[in-house]
C-alpha cells in the first residue's frame, strides 16, 4: 500500500500544497506549529475520514475559509485509486475515483494507517477513555464492520440516555435490550482483537527490553469479568443494567457498559500505569505499535502506512534505533515528522525523501 501523492487545500494552516511521496521513508521536518502534523492528519483522514487528534470538522478548516479539500492518490494490490475528501461546515463528503461515496463502508479500506504520536504515549497514564479510543481505532483498521457496530452502539446509547434523562420507564426495556445486544457484540470484538494482539506485544516488548520483562494486555469490562462476557455477553449486560437501574434513573444516563470499559497494560503482571517507569511506558507503546503493524500486515497481506508524529522527542536513542531496525525489515511506507532530523536513526535507509515545512509551505529538500 502506498500513498503516492496528496493535495491539500485550506486545511489547518496549509493554504494549498501538492506533495509527491517516496515509496519508503518520508521525513517532514521544521519547527513546531508549522504544519507537519497536519500533513499526517490529512493522510489519516484519507483512510478513516477521522482525525487522529481530538478535532471537530470546523477545527480542520483553515481560518476564514468555507471548506477544506484533501485529495490523495494511492496504490494497493496494483490498483491506483484517487480519494477526495471535502470538509465543510455542514460535514464531510467523499469521492473515490471521482464518484460520490454513498455508503461509508465503500470509503474505508483504500488506506490502512497506523499512528504513533506523543498522545499515544500519554494514554498509558491517562484515563480509560484514551485507551478505549485507541482500541476502537485499532480494531477498525482491520475490521471495517466494527465502525458500523460502534456507531450503532452509540446511537442506541444516546436513545436510552434520552429515556433515562426524562425519567421514563415505559419503553426503556426495548432500548436496554438492544443496547445489551450491540454492547455484547462490541465487547466480543474487543476481546478477540486483544487476544490476537497480546502475543505480538509480548514478542516485540521482549525484543525491546532484551527479554527482561513480560508485557501483557487485558480487557477490563466495567463491573464485569471477561469470563462473564465470554459465557453470555448480552445476559451479563442485562443483569448489570438491572443492578444499576435506580442509579441510572437518578443520574439520567447509562452508567455501566462498554463505553466505560478499560484496557490494562501490564509488565510482569503489574499495571504499568501505576508501577511502570517512563522508559517502560514508552517501550510498551512502541511494542504495541509494532504489534499493530504486524497484525495488519498478516491480516491484509500488506503492511499499513505508518505515521510517526514527533516520536524522536519521546523515544531515547536506543528505542529510536529499535524502531528503525523494525521498519527497515518491512517494505512499508513511513511518514515521520521531527524538529531535528539528526535525532533520527536513518543509517542504512537510502530510499527516502525529505521535506521542510514552514508556515504551511512544503519544500522538497
Amino acid at each position: 500500500m502506498l500513498v503516492t501523492k496528496i493535495q491539500i487545500r485550506s486545511f489547518r494552516n496549509i493554504a494549498e500544497e501538492e506533495i509527491c511521496f517516496n515509496e519508503r521513508f518520508n521525513i517532514l521536518h521544521g519547527a513546531n506549529g508549522q504544519g507537519k502534523t497536519s500533513i499526517l492528519e490529512a493522510i489519516y483522514l484519507l483512510g478513516t475520514m477521522k482525525s487522529f487528534r481530538l478535532a471537530r470538522t470546523p477545527d480542520l478548516i483553515s481560518w476564514n475559509t468555507p471548506y477544506s479539500v484533501v485529495e490523495g492518490w494511492v496504490q494497493r494490490d496494483g490498483v491506483r485509486r484517487e480519494i477526495a475528501l471535502y470538509l465543510g461546515r455542514e460535514g464531510r463528503k467523499a469521492r473515490i475515483d471521482r464518484k460520490p461515496v454513498v455508503r461509508l463502508a465503500d470509503f474505508f479500506g483504500a488506506v490502512n494507517a497506523v499512528v504513533f504520536s506523543p498522545e499515544e504515549i500519554g494514554m498509558v497514564r491517562g484515563g480509560p477513555e484514551l485507551r478505549r479510543r485507541y482500541l476502537d481505532r485499532a480494531i477498525f483498521s482491520g475490521d471495517l464492520g466494527y465502525l458500523l457496530l460502534y456507531h450503532e452502539y452509540q446511537r442506541l446509547l444516546k436513545q436510552r440516555n434520552a429515556f433515562l434523562k426524562r425519567g421514563e420507564r415505559a419503553g426503556l426495556d426495548i432500548w436496554t435490550d438492544q443496547l445489551a445486544e450491540a454492547g455484547a457484540r462490541l465487547m466480543a470484538k474487543r476481546l478477540e482483537y486483544l487476544a490476537n494482539l497480546e502475543p505480538l506485544v509480548r514478542h516485540f516488548y521482549r525484543q525491546i527490553a532484551d527479554g527482561a520483562e513480560e508485557a501483557g494486555l487485558a480487557y477490563r469490562p466495567h463491573h464485569l469479568s471477561p469470563g462473564e462476557m465470554a459465557d453470555d455477553g448480552k445476559g451479563a449486560l442485562l443483569r448489570l443494567y438491572a443492578d444499576h437501574a435506580e442509579e441510572e434513573l437518578r443520574r439520567g444516563s447509562t452508567v455501566v457498559g462498554p463505553h466505560r470499559d478499560d484496557v490494562e497494560f501490564a509488565l510482569n503482571g503489574r499495571v504499568i500505569r501505576h508501577h511502570g517507569s517512563q522508559g517502560q511506558q514508552r517501550s510498551f507503546v512502541l511494542a504495541l505499535k509494532m504489534a499493530e503493524i504486524d497484525y495488519l500486515e498478516r491480516l491484509h497481506g500488506a503492511p499499513p502506512v505508518l505515521l510517526l508524529d514527533d516520536i524522536s522527542s519521546e523515544l531515547d536513542r536506543q528505542r529510536n534505533a529499535n524502531l528503525m531496525a523494525f521498519l527497515r525489515e518491512r517494505r512499508m511506507q513511513v511518514f515521520i515528522t521531527t524538529t531535528d532530523v539528526s535525532s533520527l536513526r536513518l543509517e542504512g535507509i537510502d530510499t527516502r525523501a525529505s521535506f521542510h515545512v514552514s508556515r504551511g509551505t512544503v519544500t522538497l529538500c
